[in-house]
């Protein structure tokens, strides 16, 4: 193992996760543009915008704008883009936007946000009013010049950061095929899942080149 690996191993322990012991340390995996990490968490505001504030509070041309001239399509999947032509009323949609505050974590930590936790436990509502509002680029400005007046994650705090969630994951894994890999108490599914999401963004930033659905997840 690695240093960086058996710190993280250690971390895990810790906290009662449990990893294996044979996962690799030589992964290849090539940062990504900071202003593709940018972009891809004020994609995320943006979505979150048009579900969660009223239409009478914030118009769609605001939104849409925000959107068209940074190109911030181009960091959606496919189902992500849908949003943008369905009610911003549609619960269904609504109650699943919280999957996308547990990716913007991650993305938010790399330009100054605090650092994502392991525990599992979902966001808090003030944890997401402070990213939407305080790390993400206001709605009148262009992203490029956002990023300008922003310092970002050096990469090595980056990789061991995706290495810890790439070892939380191998447990939440190990646990939702009935193993005693997770600590009393936490919920393969849902605190696992927050695991998931968390690391899918710590994994992407470092998948220079990939989609954000073509990132590779295994563990």
């Amino acid at each position: 193992m690695t240093d960086v690996r058996l710190e993280n191993v250690a971390i895990c322990l810790n906290a009662g996760f449990v990893p294996s012991r044979s996962l690799p340390t030589q992964l290849e995996r090539q940062l990504r543009p900071k202003i593709e990490i940018a972009k891809r968490l004020n994609a995320i505001k943006a979505m979150v915008l048009w579900l969660m504030i009223p239409a009478k509070d914030l118009a769609d041309k605001d939104i849409l704008h925000f959107v068209e001239s940074n190109e911030l399509y181009l960091f959606m999947t496919e189902d992500e883009k849908q949003i943008f032509h369905s009610s911003r009323e549609d619960e269904a949609l609504r109650n699943a936007i919280g999957w996308k505050f547990e990716n913007a974590w991650p993305l938010a930590w790399y330009f100054g946000y605090v650092p994502p936790d392991i525990s599992g436990q979902m966001m808090t509502g003030e944890q997401m009013q402070e990213i939407v509002f305080k790390y993400k680029c206001p709605l009148t400005e262009k992203i490029e010049d956002w990023l300008g007046t922003k310092e970002v994650v050096p990469e090595e705090e980056l990789r061991k950061h995706e290495d810890l969630f790439y070892c939380l994951h191998n447990a939440v894994r190990s646990a939702q095929m009935g193993g005693q890999t997770v600590p009393p108490g936490f919920d393969p599914r849902a605190n696992g899942g927050v695991i998931h999401e968390r690391r899918h963004a710590l994994t992407w930033m470092l998948s220079k080149g990939m989609g954000w659905d073509e990132t590779d997840l295994s563990t």
